[in-house]
């Protein structure tokens, strides 16, 4: 069973999440599932005897506290899409049996070359180059610095234009800062221009990825875009660092300066033998990002808190407590 916070969703907010997951009858619920730092709260709150804490997105500040106590005085089994995410948690208090590394997966079969028509829906000429800023439009994705980086490649040559997805609070200030600098036509929203898509459906437009994106980096869009075989020219980062290694087409530079990020996308652009050298290396970055993998991983964790519910049952000198099949299959997951 699933249950979200947040308007619109089953509870409004962590203390009625909290009270009312209290007041429900999960005795025969043994391990949550919570996707981001409310969650966790709210689960932890809950008095669940063991709790999988799957963070995908940057973790706010404000929220480490709470997250320190929590793992270590709960039963957390934390899921990191990178190893220098597990790296934060240890260095925040968790224990590194805790941790493990389970990488985000990637459907190859969603993923295509280049692709004129995609670009012809999106208003691209066959001669424009399509820089893509990744993922959401975040105040932390970076992408009024990456739409500066293509606000001068755009002065020095039209032909460059940019790129974003089209979802996060700062799609529409982005918008009007190409107004502001009478540049229009410099900014391609994709969903307000073709409707609802996948970010993996507007990859095969782009020619180059500028992602400027303040550590630790998203690592979805990341992979997704070096899977997709692209040019990548990102801001330092461990997590940049760990899923670029290998990767021949990347420029990971140390400023978040738009003039460091252009001259890097305009140098890596013109650099066809670079490009004709990584097509191995984008599959091999989709293989560290397989769905078989990602199963195993998961299913593994998912086996590791079921035997430990199971073997707390056993000792426990409730004998009024049933289990109705294997307890790592009786969870609930709050979004």
């Amino acid at each position: 069973m699933s249950r979200s916070i947040g308007p619109g969703g089953d509870f409004q907010n962590i203390p009625e999440a909290i009270f009312r997951l209290r007041r429900s009858d999960l005795r025969q619920t043994h391990i949550a599932q919570a996707w981001g730092p409310a969650q966790l709260v709210a689960a932890a709150g809950a008095n669940f005897p063991h709790i999988i804490f799957s963070p995908q997105e940057r973790i706010h500040a404000t929220w480490w506290k709470w997250i320190r106590w929590i793992i270590q005085h709960r039963n957390v089994h934390i899921a990191c899409p990178t190893q220098a995410y597990k790296n934060l948690f240890v260095a925040n208090g968790a224990i590194d049996r805790q941790c493990r590394v389970i990488s985000p997966a990637i459907d190859p079969d969603r993923l295509h070359p280049h692709d004129p028509d995609i670009r012809a829906r999106l208003g691209f000429a066959d001669d424009e180059v399509v820089l893509l800023a990744p993922g959401e439009s975040f105040r932390h994705a970076g992408h009024v610095s990456s739409l500066w980086a293509a606000a001068i490649l755009n002065f020095l040559d039209r032909k460059y234009r940019m790129l974003i997805w089209g979802r996060g609070p700062m799609t529409n200030s982005l918008k009007q800062f190409t107004r502001a600098i009478g540049a229009p036509s410099l900014l391609v929203l994709a969903e307000q221009t073709i409707g609802s898509v996948d970010f993996e459906q507007i990859v095969p437009a782009a020619d180059v990825v500028l992602s400027a994106a303040q550590p630790p980096s998203p690592v979805l869009p990341l992979a997704i875009c070096t899977a997709a075989n692209l040019p990548i020219v990102t801001c330092e980062s461990a997590e940049a660092r760990e899923i670029l290694q290998g990767y021949a087409q990347a420029r990971i530079e140390n400023s978040r300066n738009p003039r460091t990020l252009a001259e890097g996308a305009w140098e890596l652009q013109l650099d066809v033998g670079r490009r004709e050298a990584t097509a191995q290396s984008g599959f091999l970055v989709s293989e560290r990002f397989s769905a078989p993998v990602f199963t195993a991983r998961w299913s593994d964790l998912y086996k590791k808190a079921g035997a430990a519910v199971t073997s707390e049952l056993a000792a426990s000198p409730n004998p009024n407590q049933n289990i109705a099949g294997p307890a790592a299959e009786r969870s609930i997951q709050t979004t």
